[in-house]
Parts: C-alpha cells; structure tokens; sequence
C-alpha cells in the first residue's frame, strides 16, 4: 500500500475539518490571492470596465494565480512557496493602497537600494492590524491546515502522482491561453488604455519585477566599459582652476519653486542671487534608482539600460580621467554604484553643528568641513564637488526641515500621508524645498569665499518630482508613460561667479535661451563647463559649447 501521512489526535480533534488535499490547498490558495490581495486592481476595474470585462479579466487573474500556486509543487515546498506568494502580496498590496504606487522593475529596484533610515521612515505602528489579519492569520492559517492523501517515499509508484501534477499545471496553462486566445480582442484593448493595470495583478507584477531586476543585476556584473576615453581638460589661457559644487537634489518638483513662478516664496535665498534658471526640466525617470544613474551616464531617456549605464564610465569617472579631482558627498540611499570609482564621504563622518538623529542628518550637514576639505587638494586642480542631498523625500517630509526655518504650517507629521489634509502635507513638502534653498544659497556664499582660488560655479539638479495626493496619488516611482507633471518635471538651475563666466568666456543670455531641456543634457554639460574635450562629446545635448565668445 502507499504510505499516507498520518494526521496526529490533536490534529484530529481541531483541525480534521481542515484536512486539505494539496491541490485543494493550492486552488484555495489562488482564490484567496485573487481576491483578498488585489484590492487596487478591483478598484481600477470599477472605475474603468463594465461588468462583463471585469469578470473575463477577473477569471484571467484568477488562472494567472492558479499557475502560479502550482509551481509550488505538491511536496514539502508547496507551502513555503504559497507563503512567499502571500507574503509578496501582501507587502505589495499595502504600499499600493497606502501610497498609490505601482509594483514595477524601477520601483522595485529602488526599495532594494534604499537604506535603513528611508525604510524606517514608511514604517508605522498601524501597519501592525493589516499585517496581523493579511499575513500572519494566514501564514498561521496556511501552516496548521494538514493535508491528506501526501505519499512519503521514493519508489516506482511516484510517477502517477508526478503526471498528474503535471497534467493539472499543463491543464492550467492550456485553459490561460485559450482564455487570453478567445477574450484578445477585450484584454487587448483595456490594457492598451489601461497599462498600468498589469502593474497592479499581485503577486504577479511583483514576481515579473523581481526576474526583470535579477536579469539587470546579471548583465552588470559584464565587465566594465570605458567611455570617453580621450578626455582631457583644456581650460583658456589666463583661467583659474575650476571649482562646482553639484547639488543633486531629492524629490523636488519645479512646479513648487518660488523662483519658477510658484505662489509660495519657497525660495528666498535664490531669488537674490544672479541664476541662470532652466525652470522645469524632463527627468529622466521617476525614481532615484533610475534617474541618478540616467542623468550621471552617456545614456539619454530614450536610450537608457541599467547594466550599461552602471557597467560603463559615467560623467564622474570621465572628469576624473580628465584631471579633475571628484568628491561625492553622500546624504541619501547610496549613488547607486555611480560614485564607487571616486572619493565619497557622508555627514555621520563629519564634524557637524547639525544634529543628526536615528540614521539621518540635514543637509545642511553636507557642507560642514568642505571648505577645509576643498583648501586642503592640490589648488592647481579643478575640483567637482557632488552633494546628494535628502531633499524632499517622502513620506516623512517634515524631517527634511529645521524646526527654525518651517514658514508653512501647521504640516504633515506622519508618514500616513492619507490621514493628513492636502494642505498639511504640502506645508511639509514646500518646507523642506526653503531648507533646499537654504543649501544652495549657503554653497554659493562658500564657493564665493574661494573665488580667489577658482573660478566658481554651482548646478542644481532634482533626479525626480514628487505626487502630494493629487487624484490620490502620493510619493513617486509610477512607470514614466503615466507618471503626472508633479514626478517628471524638476528643476535645473546654475549659479556662475564673474570669474567663471569671463575666464570660460562665457554668453550668459545665449544660456538663459536653452529651452525643452531634460537630465539628457546634464553629462555633456558638464563636460563643457569643465572644459573638458573629447570626441565623445555630444554638442547637441551641451548647452555650454554653443554660448561661448570666441
């Protein structure tokens, strides 16, 4: 006789009403996937499809689930895997429904780049009761629940059960393609109006998110690719060294700034300086995991792939070639792997007057000793500084200003933006864009103590916008092809000393006329405004070369 697994007398007295056979398991499973961990995808359906594309579309998801319920086999994996799906979901389900995200590569891969301050910052304590009732009761649920008819044992006998599993799972996967094959013409249509809808079926968005960023994590461990190998510095005759600080800013939006027509003054400091202000700029991307590596690299947005532009020599490694000495300061999640080749340092390193508490400084803090550090290299050398800054980034956008400089209030002080009004969060968010300001005017009164030493310059650059609850849309991250204005539209601006203008034999009005402008200029830019030459240099996209007095 084949062995069964037996069902121990307390298993019998409390759960013998439980007793599931696996495939029973499996099927139950899928229906509890489709149905209590697709929430944000039933409220798109309401809202877009009448009751009949709903239905075909819910069978559809339905099917997808079972498919993948069964990959978990009948054996002892089946439920770890099925608490993976469960967990997965779960998680997924809830930053869609708290934040109004959608589980894609690039949102994907900027959670797994984030540190312990930013995941700290989405945590609350009422996450506890989702948790409680939407992963652990199942989980506990999914592991008390015995099976029956499990056989044990490796003999002939097993290749009935061996070719059933696998009739079922072919089975499943012939009833997807007749499905999709009879309904194409309805499926095809509500995804090509509706394709974030694909980003919301869980758990498997997530699980093709997660294969899209292991193939990308494969193809850049290719060897490395040099890029502008010819790259030399040729400053004019009489110039001094130059010396830009490069604020690469977080999470702001143009549309908020003072200084592009914005009805707050969120920008006081700017406004009294002499700028050159590009307004509102494309970005590249909608997430720092994307827009940093974009923006640093050759790559434009139309041509960007993350293993080349993390496999190949970025902006900072041709400058470095070219002579120029480089300085990433670091106060958010990483440089994601752009600064690996040059000197970094963060403000925990430093000797700050700013408090820095629980994994996180302001950024103010970024400029604590950078005089003395600039003083202290070789004063023939041009010098890049890069500042990273914490900016704006959500949720928790009331830490990201000092108590003394809140002008808006009262302001969101929770990281549940859904239980704050629209006001109180924008008060926060536009307070934390006057500490911005602050920065950059405070680089540009230190760049302006160094003019006897270089000729002096600062770029400011956001890497992407931010959603404040418009149409119930918060933070960023949505897939570029729907992302509204608020996450593609950031701000560039330069602040050029005298010296820098007039050794660089600069046209400062040619340069306020450059317009349509995205991060696709910045890497070229740079280049020129370093003076660097090179045949890899693309005057299309450099907004300096075309402005010079000959």
């Amino acid at each position: 006789m084949q062995a069964i697994t037996e069902v121990s007398p307390a298993q019998q007295t409390s759960w013998h009403t439980w007793q599931l056979r696996p495939w029973q398991l499996t099927l139950l499973t899928a229906v509890v996937l489709s149905v209590g961990y697709n929430q944000a995808f039933y409220n798109s359906l309401t809202a877009i499809a009448n009751a009949q594309i709903s239905i075909r579309l819910t069978a559809l998801l339905l099917l997808l689930n079972l498919f993948l319920c069964q990959l978990g086999g009948t054996n002892k994996w089946q439920k770890p895997w099925l608490l993976l799906l469960i967990s997965i979901s779960a998680v997924s389900q809830y930053f869609m429904l708290t934040y109004g995200v959608l589980i894609d590569k690039s949102m994907l891969t900027n959670a797994v780049e984030t540190d312990v301050a930013e995941v700290r910052g989405l945590l609350s304590g009422k996450m506890l009761p989702y948790f409680l009732f939407q992963l652990l009761l199942p989980a506990t649920l999914l592991f008390n629940i015995p099976l029956s008819g499990q056989r044990s044992g490796i003999n002939a006998r097993k290749v009935t059960p061996l070719l059933w599993y696998l009739a079922t799972l072919f089975t499943t996967f012939m009833l997807i393609v007749v499905l999709i094959a009879t309904q194409y013409q309805s499926y095809a249509s509500v995804f090509r109006q509706h394709r974030y809808l694909k980003h919301q079926t869980l758990p498997l968005s997530a699980l093709v998110a997660s294969a899209g960023m292991l193939a990308t994590t494969k193809a850049m461990a290719q060897s490395h690719t040099p890029y502008a190998s010819d790259a030399v510095q040729q400053l004019f005759a009489g110039s001094k060294p130059r010396l830009i600080i490069f604020v690469l800013g977080e999470t702001v939006r143009a549309d908020h700034l003072g200084i592009n027509g914005y009805e707050r003054n969120t920008t006081p400091q700017l406004a009294q300086r002499k700028l050159i202000n590009f307004g509102a700029i494309s970005a590249c991307g909608t997430a720092t995991a994307i827009s940093v590596p974009c923006l640093l690299s050759h790559l434009t947005k139309d041509t960007y792939d993350e293993a080349i532009a993390k496999g190949s020599d970025n902006l900072l490694d041709v400058l470095q070639r070219a002579g120029v000495n480089v300085l990433w300061r670091n106060n958010n999640s990483g440089c994601k792997t752009m600064c690996d080749r040059v000197p970094q340092d963060t403000p925990f390193a430093l000797d700050s007057p700013y408090h820095c508490n629980d994994g996180e400084c302001p950024d103010l803090a970024l400029l604590a000793g950078l005089k003395q550090r600039i003083l202290q290299q070789d004063n023939a050398t041009s010098q890049l500084i890069v500042l990273h800054q914490q900016g704006n980034h959500g949720p928790e956008y009331y830490k990201r200003s000092l108590e003394q400089y809140k002008l808006y209030l009262p302001e969101c002080r929770t990281n549940l933006l859904n239980e704050c009004t629209q006001q109180q969060i924008i008060n926060a968010y536009d307070n934390a864009i006057v500490s911005t300001d602050l920065l950059l005017g405070s680089s540009i009164t230190l760049l302006e103590s160094l003019n006897e030493h270089y000729d002096t310059a600062l770029v400011y650059v956001s890497d992407h916008g931010e959603s404040l609850g418009e149409n119930g849309v918060y933070l960023h991250g949505l897939p570029y092809w729907m992302a509204p204005d608020a996450q593609t539209k950031v701000p560039m601006l330069f602040w050029l000393s005298d010296s820098f203008s007039h050794n660089a034999r600069l046209n400062i009005n040619c340069l306020r006329q450059n317009t349509k402008l995205s991060h696709d200029n910045v890497f070229d830019t740079m280049l020129s405004l370093f003076a660097v030459k090179t045949t890899a240099l693309r005057a299309e996209l450099d907004l300096v070369s075309g402005c010079v007095n000959s």
